[in-house]
């Protein structure tokens, strides 16, 4: 099931600060003695949830080129949406990059991913991230309590590979879920999707470009997400990150629905429907015509999701 954690900043004047000399925008919720569990600082007024995101499928998403997700942005004005790349340093190749993973698509490659989270959700420092996180910022108080050299997870002699490069290729080959056959309900639930313009943010399928692994080369990638930001409204956690605004969140993919509840990034969704009720932003006009739906046809869509 997904792991929950929170973020949390001050946001004054429409202007957010992740507070990071005081430990933020990542609460630690574990620490090496509990004498130096990280706290959500008095002064931070935006916290939000947020939920683990599914890890199926990163290999093939990495592998679509920059330039599929740039044309889909350019395709979007038509339909009156306004879908924008998330730009990010990769630490990996120390390039900018259209980021894809995270729900701020904060991160464009499974390596940066990976390293990310050894760092920020499990302490362990890498090549990538080679500093700890201090406790609410108190490096004195880090020092004090932490005693291993960092980074702490170093290469193996014989591989020359670090634990979380280990798993980002873990992440990388893993395959989405299969789709199922698409029942009659759900048939009529793929032409609902197109009608009430679902299809407008979440991009049935994209492309991978040329790649050196086979079972990354020249394949569709059936995501159901543009991988751009949109702006959400009311929907958005509050939390700025590099290029995407507080009210902006990345399409959440849409492939293995059926397997990844609770929904939305803080979970507070149960059900699909839940979930559609709540978008917001550029979502709304979607959104209201899902909700003008007979109790059929909004079946029908609900079982075509349940299928792909």
């Amino acid at each position: 099931s997904p792991i929950r954690v929170t973020r949390f900043g001050r946001t004054a004047n429409g202007v957010f600060d992740p507070m990071s000399a005081l430990g933020g925008s990542l609460l630690q919720q574990n620490s090496i003695d509990p004498r130096i569990l990280e706290t959500i600082p008095a002064e931070a007024t935006t916290r939000a949830p947020r939920q683990s995101t599914p890890l199926f499928g990163m290999g093939l998403v990495e592998a679509i080129p920059e330039s599929v997700i740039l044309s889909n942005a350019e395709q979007q004005r038509a339909l009156g949406l306004n879908g924008v790349p998330s730009l990010v340093t990769d630490p990996a190749s120390g390039q900018v990059r259209i980021g894809r993973f995270g729900w701020k698509a904060q991160h464009a490659s499974v390596l940066a991913f990976s390293a990310d989270a050894y760092t920020n959700e499990m302490g362990i420092t890498n090549r990538l991230f080679p500093q700890e996180n201090a406790p609410n910022g108190n490096t004195a108080l880090l020092a004090q309590f932490d005693r291993i050299a960092d980074p702490e997870d170093r290469p193996d002699p014989v591989t020359g590979k670090a634990d979380f490069e280990f798993v980002a290729d873990f992440m990388r080959f893993l395959g989405p879920p299969p789709v199922r056959v698409l029942t009659p309900s759900a048939l009529q639930g793929k032409l609902v999707f197109d009608q009430v313009r679902c299809s407008g943010c979440h991009t049935p399928q994209m492309m991978t470009g040329p790649n050196t692994v086979a079972a990354l080369n020249f394949k569709p990638v059936r995501l159901y997400s543009d991988l751009l930001l949109h702006d959400m409204g009311a929907l958005g956690d509050g939390i700025a990150d590099g290029t995407a605004g507080p009210r902006d969140m990345k399409t959440a993919p849409l492939w293995g629905l059926r397997a990844s509840a609770p929904y939305l990034h803080d979970g507070r969704a149960a059900t699909v429907d839940q979930a559609i009720q709540q978008h917001d932003g550029e979502a709304a006009v979607s959104r209201d015509a899902y909700r003008a739906l007979d109790a059929t046809r909004r079946q029908q869509l609900l079982d075509f999701l349940d299928s792909i």
